[in-house]
């Protein structure tokens, strides 16, 4: 394994930052998950003509796919983190940056969603 590979693949600060956006989205949805209704709002869609029509499935949709999504982002980034050389401090903080605003926004779904649902 090169020198770069091994220095990617050190835990960051950064990194327990992001696992921790991670766990929040997580916990969101297990802690609504008993007062969550059977069939969920999942998505708002506005149309051309202006009316809004929202997608409903199943809870264990509306709770899992957020947290899931969170969870192959961080480790796709991650991997990615590894295998591309981000020598400069800055190249490295706007990675971090990219990684944070991305699972802040999925978390901020993740709250919407279970918000929605509970009334």
């Amino acid at each position: 394994m090169s020198a770069s590979v091994a220095r990617g693949l050190r835990p960051r600060w950064t990194d327990v930052t992001a696992l921790a956006l991670v766990a929040l989205t997580v916990a969101v949805a297990a802690a609504a998950l008993p007062r969550l209704p059977a069939e969920m709002v999942v998505g708002w869609h506005v149309g051309l003509d202006g009316r809004l029509s929202r997608t409903i499935g199943p809870r264990v949709l509306g709770v899992a796919l957020l947290p899931a999504l969170s969870v192959a982002s961080y480790a796709a980034l991650r991997t990615a983190r590894a295998l591309v050389s981000l020598d400069t401090p800055r190249d490295r903080r706007l990675y971090d940056a990219l990684v944070h605003l991305l699972l802040a926004s999925l978390c901020a779904c993740q709250v919407a969603v279970v918000a929605a649902n509970l009334g």
